[in-house]
This record gives C-alpha cells, sequence and structure tokens, in this order.
C-alpha cells in the first residue's frame, strides 16, 4: 500500500512538472510572438519593395502573412525554397506555421506551399499552390491580388476544356484513322485524358439518353448546356491541368435493354473507340469494339440485369481502349 502511494504520489508531481513546463512554454511562446509582430513592421516595408525576392526576403513577405492572422502562434522559416513560375510570380516552401498550443510550444506545425506575386502594393501572398495551379498565373495588376490569380487560374481551366472539346469536335470532322493501335504514345496519365460519348457534344442529346450506357454523363452535367439542369450540382466545368488527350467513344449502335419474362431484347453493343490528340486536333487511332450480353446471364442476374450488362460493357470498352494505346492508358470510367 506504501509503494502505491509512493507511485501514486510520483505520477501527480511529475504531471504537475510537465503540466507548469507547458503553460511556461506558452507564455514564452505568446512573448515571442509580441516582439515578432512589433520587429516585422519595417522589416516587411522592406522585403515587399525588393524587385527581385531572396529566400530571406519571401520568408519575410510569407512570415507576415501569417502573423496578422490572430490565431497563428509561431511561423518560422526552415529550408526554405523558392521557385520562379512566372515573371513576378514565385512559389514558396518552408515556413512552419502552428496554430495549436501543443505545436508552438513543442515546435511543430505545417509546411503549407504557397504562391507570391508582385503586385501594386509590392509582394504578396496570392494564396496556396493547389489552388492556383502550381503558381501557374501572370502577376495581378488590380488592388485585389488573390482574387484577380484566382480568377486567372478558374479561366484556364475552363480553357483547357473547352480546348478539348473543340479539338473533339473538328477531329471526328476529318478522315478516320487506319491505326488500330497508337504507337510510341508517352505514358498517359488518367489526369491528362477525357473519355466521352461522342454524341455527348452533339446538338441533339435524345438519342444518347435512351442508351443503357453511356460515358461521361459527369462531364455534361458541369458543362454541357442542354445537361446542367438535370444533375448533380458538381462544380464548375474545368480541369486541373492541360488536357492533352480524349478518348472518343463513336458510331456507338445500341438498343435499349428490356427484359420480359425469361427473355430480353437489346443487349448488343457496338462502336469506335478513338483518341484523338487535343494539339493536334487529329484522330490518330481508332477500334472497333462489340459486346453482346450472354442469355445465362439472366438465369443469375436478372434482378441486376442493366446494372450487369453495362459493367460488361464497360469492361469491353476499358480493353479496347488499353489495347488502342499499347496499354499506355489504363482507366476508370
Amino acid at each position: 500500500m506504501r509503494i502505491l502511494k509512493r507511485l501514486v504520489g510520483g505520477v501527480l508531481v511529475v504531471a504537475l512538472l510537465l503540466g507548469g513546463a507547458f503553460v511556461w512554454g506558452m507564455q514564452r511562446v505568446s512573448r515571442a510572438r509580441a516582439a515578432r509582430v512589433e520587429a516585422l513592421g519595417p522589416l516587411l516595408a522592406r522585403a515587399t519593395a525588393v524587385e527581385s525576392l531572396s529566400p530571406e526576403d519571401a520568408c519575410l513577405v510569407v512570415e507576415g502573412y501569417y502573423m496578422k492572422r490572430a490565431k497563428v502562434l509561431t511561423a518560422e522559416c526552415r529550408n526554405v525554397t523558392i521557385e520562379a513560375t512566372r515573371p513576378g510570380v514565385m512559389k514558396f516552401r518552408g515556413l512552419v506555421v502552428a496554430d495549436a498550443w501543443s505545436d508552438a510550444v513543442l515546435g511543430g506545425g505545417s509546411v503549407p506551399t504557397l504562391c507570391l506575386s508582385k503586385g501594386p502594393r509590392g509582394w504578396e501572398v496570392a494564396g496556396g499552390s493547389h489552388q492556383l495551379l502550381d503558381c501557374q498565373f501572370d502577376p495581378p495588376t488590380g488592388p485585389e491580388l488573390a482574387k484577380e490569380a484566382l480568377a486567372q487560374v478558374e479561366q484556364r481551366r475552363r480553357a483547357w476544356m473547352d480546348d478539348a472539346f473543340a479539338a473533339v469536335r473538328e477531329a471526328l470532322t476529318r478522315p478516320g484513322s487506319d491505326k488500330e493501335v497508337c504507337e510510341g504514345l508517352p505514358a498517359l496519365s488518367r489526369r491528362d485524358v477525357l473519355v466521352l460519348d461522342a454524341d455527348l457534344l452533339g446538338d441533339d442529346l435524345s438519342a444518347r439518353m435512351e442508351r443503357t450506357t453511356r460515358t461521361g454523363d459527369m462531364l455534361g452535367y458541369q458543362c454541357i448546356p442542354a445537361m446542367k439542369g438535370q444533375g448533380l450540382n458538381l462544380g464548375p466545368c474545368a480541369a486541373n491541368q492541360f488536357i492533352s488527350h480524349v478518348v472518343v467513344i463513336d458510331d456507338i449502335d445500341e438498343l435499349p435493354l428490356r427484359v420480359a419474362g425469361s427473355s430480353y431484347s437489346g443487349g448488343h453493343y457496338a462502336a469506335v473507340v478513338k483518341l484523338v490528340d487535343v494539339r493536334k486536333h487529329e484522330v490518330l487511332c481508332q477500334r472497333e469494339v462489340s459486346f453482346q450480353l450472354p442469355e445465362k446471364v439472366l438465369l443469375v442476374k436478372r434482378q441486376d440485369l442493366n446494372f450487369e450488362y453495362s459493367k460488361q460493357v464497360r469492361a469491353a470498352l476499358r480493353q479496347t481502349m488499353e489495347t488502342l494505346t499499347g496499354g499506355k492508358l489504363s482507366a476508370e470510367f
């Protein structure tokens, strides 16, 4: 019993010591923050006015940006890197920001990657690089630097979508390709490529909406005026990066799948899968795809026949797309 009391007493003493140390650390952080905010004034004025940012000046600009926020407790530069992405625009990383007492006292925090731009008031923080296409924008000229930079980015993201659609429309008016496999393609990321039905970009969507299998409806709800009011609010019509290629499913022949008793009609899908180069506005290669739903599927999938049919059609389309690109592109859609 005596040993247990000593153990409990020891634990309480340690807890009191740790608590006292933490409170002392909070007070130290508060005093250091107040002193740093006062000292930053003249330093920040000089740093924002320089013609070309050094890592030290960039650190001051970013530190001043964060220390204006009451909830930020500490902001300290460690291993700063800056990179010019455009004339008058820099990408910055290296400031450790803490807005929680535990991080502030123990020296931890987050390390954001930011975009700095030279505007009418000198160098300022335009926003996070994840919001601004990795700092790919021109220096804003108006008083609201962050809003102008974001507007530029949104305009560019929309333009990438418009360029891809325009390339598809023009490519489909030209003669098709006699190549069934695109040779020499670079490795394609799913983010570089759109996959859609050709008739999504047509003037009349009525026949398309009767089909069982449709590819690109989400794009339609975002970008096609005739479809925008029919779906959920999926955000703006915008791409996160330049779209280099579009997989277009053209010449689709599909009858609606109908089930009556132990038999069905439809269940056949045929199309031509084409790969369009957005820069060249041409079809690089194309390949036919055909699928017929086996009758034996009725015996085990009658309740979910439409789902099973669409799943197998999409699997056939994915396989055709992978073969068409020589294995350079494999995507879920």
